[in-house]
Formats: C-alpha cells, sequence, structure tokens
C-alpha cells in the first residue's frame, strides 16, 4: 500500500503543471476574411502573427506573435456574431487580457460628407442604427422623414433622449485622439481606383484618402442611399447630442463594444483600452444622378476600393499596435491620452 502510494506521489510530480495564461497585449479585431489564403481584413496582420491557435467560436483561427504578445482575431460579419466570438475570445482561459489593448482594425462605408474613399477614421462615439423601434416609412405620417423611432418616443427624433445605454457606444475619447496624433500626418497613397470612384461626387467626397476622426453608425445592414445617409447622420447627432458628426458606416462595432464592456465587467478587460478605426471601402450614398437602387446592385458587384481600405487599415493601424506592444513597461498601467 505504502509503495502505491508513493508510485502515485511520483506519478503526479512528473505530471506538467498547468500553463500560465498567455499576457496579451494587445488584440487586433478584423470582421472577415476569406479562408486563410483569400482576400480580408485579417490578411495584413498574418505575416506579423506566425503562430496559430485554434478557436472554435470562429471559422478561423487566431493568430499569435509570442514576441509581442499580439493576438488577431476574425469576427465574422455581423454585430451579433462579432459580440460572441469576442465575448468567447474573452473568457478563454487560455489569454490574460485584463491589461490588453483592443484594435478594431477594418472596412467601411463613408459618408461623402466626411471625406474620400480610401479614407481611415479614428471613431469616438458608435452609434448603434438598429435598437428602438420602427414602422414601415411607407405607413409615417407625411411630416416624418424616416420610420424609426427612439426607444419609447412617439416621433423620430423626439426629446428627450431616452437612456442611451443602448445606442450611444463612447469610446476614450483621450486614446482616440493619441491614436490619431501618432497616425494623421501618415500618407494614404492615391491611384486611379480612388479617383475614378470619387469621380462623380463634389465636395470632400471629391478629395484623395486622409485620416480623420468622428463618429460610426453600427448595424445589421449593409445600407445605402440618400435618404438612409441622412438619417444616419442625423441619428447620429441625435444621441451624440450634437458630438462628433458621422464619418463610417460599419456592421460590427456596436456589439464588439458591448461584448468587451462585458467582459469589463467580468474582470476579463479594460474597456477604456478599445479603439476603433474603419477604412472606407465605399461611400454610404451615391454620387448625383445614380439612384440608392442601382448604387447597391453596383456594390454588390464589385466594393469600388476594398484594396485600398484594407491596405489603409494596417497601414494606420499598425503604428499604434507596434507602439504599444513594443513599449509595453510604458503602457501596461497607463492608457496614453491621459
Amino acid at each position: 500500500m505504502i509503495a502505491r502510494i508513493l508510485f502515485v506521489f511520483l506519478l503526479l510530480g512528473a505530471m506538467p503543471a498547468s500553463a500560465a495564461p498567455l499576457a496579451v497585449r494587445a488584440v487586433v479585431v478584423t470582421t472577415f476574411q476569406h479562408g486563410e489564403d483569400g482576400p480580408g481584413e485579417m490578411r495584413a496582420w498574418m505575416a506579423g502573427t506566425p503562430r496559430k491557435l485554434p478557436f472554435a467560436a470562429s471559422d478561423l483561427p487566431l493568430r499569435y506573435d509570442p514576441v509581442r504578445h499580439l493576438l488577431v482575431v476574425s469576427t465574422g460579419m455581423g454585430s451579433v456574431r462579432a459580440a460572441a466570438v469576442i465575448t468567447a475570445l474573452g473568457t478563454d482561459p487560455r489569454f490574460d487580457l485584463t491589461h490588453a489593448y483592443w484594435l478594431v482594425a477594418g472596412i467601411a462605408g463613408i459618408d461623402p460628407k466626411a471625406g474620400g474613399i480610401g479614407s481611415a477614421a479614428w471613431i469616438g462615439d458608435v452609434v448603434d442604427g438598429d435598437y428602438g423601434f420602427e414602422i414601415d416609412s411607407r405607413e409615417a405620417p407625411k411630416s416624418w422623414t424616416t420610420g424609426k423611432l427612439p426607444w419609447f418616443r412617439p416621433t423620430p427624433y423626439a426629446l428627450p433622449v431616452p437612456d442611451k445605454d443602448d445606442n450611444l457606444f463612447t469610446l476614450n475619447h483621450a486614446l482616440r485622439d493619441w491614436a490619431f496624433a501618432r497616425t494623421r500626418a501618415i500618407g494614404l497613397p492615391d491611384d486611379e481606383t480612388l479617383q475614378k470612384a470619387r469621380g462623380d461626387y463634389q465636395g470632400n467626397a471629391a478629395t484623395p484618402p486622409t485620416v480623420l476622426k468622428g463618429s460610426e453608425i453600427s448595424g445589421q445592414s449593409w445600407w445605402a442611399g440618400r435618404l438612409a445617409n441622412a438619417h444616419a447622420r442625423r441619428w447620429v447627432d441625435y444621441w451624440t447630442e450634437g458630438g462628433e458628426p458621422m464619418v463610417m458606416s460599419a456592421m460590427e462595432d456596436s456589439g464588439i463594444v458591448r461584448a468587451v464592456r462585458t467582459l469589463g465587467r467580468l474582470g476579463r478587460a479594460d474597456p477604456g483600452r478599445l479603439m476603433i478605426l474603419r477604412t472606407a471601402s465605399d461611400y454610404t450614398a451615391p454620387p448625383p444622378g445614380q439612384s440608392a437602387a442601382a448604387y447597391v446592385a453596383a456594390i454588390q458587384a464589385k466594393v469600388p476600393a476594398t484594396r485600398q481600405a484594407l491596405d489603409a487599415a494596417s497601414r494606420i493601424g499598425a503604428p499604434v499596435v507596434d507602439e504599444i506592444t513594443g513599449h509595453w513597461t510604458r503602457y501596461r498601467d497607463r492608457i496614453p491620452g491621459g
């Protein structure tokens, strides 16, 4: 009996202890990727993250760089899917994300009033474009400009603004402004494709790509059109109460911010370390003379500046990630920007 007990203790001593979770410095969140070898937002980050980690919550494995402690994830499209994947990542016991910075680096539609196609925008406020009440606009009173209503308000944009918890997601503006300041002077290439895509537009929409900052509207639908764009501008202005204007429209970020906030309540992440960078692959409204239906059909056939927007996301996002991961003692316990 004594010999058996000693054998058990010796056996247990020979077993390896459970590996400590990986202390991640930064997470890059991408939202679409057509396989590991196809085009997508994740592809630009793969060369610098050689290690593959299985991750059942996503269609693709995670990518990891053990030198920079950088993790890259692909959520798939849409706010619901993105929220589920980020929650799964944040609760994965393999990772310690308590000090990690999060960077959403994805393509989007740009409001023609904000700038030209191919531009990049650092986001300060994300407004959920779906949450609320809605009636078909064809049944709306003639005085209404939309059938979308704020939560428990009888008319569009009715005051006072209701509780904002489900519609307005304010990020750390100081961190956002720090990232913007570090990247605003980085040149974004112009080319014939971008020039052709903006050729029928006027004003800011006709300008070469640049680095911007502003607000984003987020929702499950890829929408486009002049009337939809006018509502999106006003919806963002309503919830931010005259804050930064809408510059981008994307499909995942309200879900991502909600998930990171939930992880914060669980002690698994710091929502104050979340940054969103969106780059313009198309416009949210057609040029003069083109109908919304024709414009959407054209986008479905070919998004005009996908390659340029993908390049801009890594070109502008990488310097921020490299600064944080490369000077970890500076940023581990102190969020830049004050």
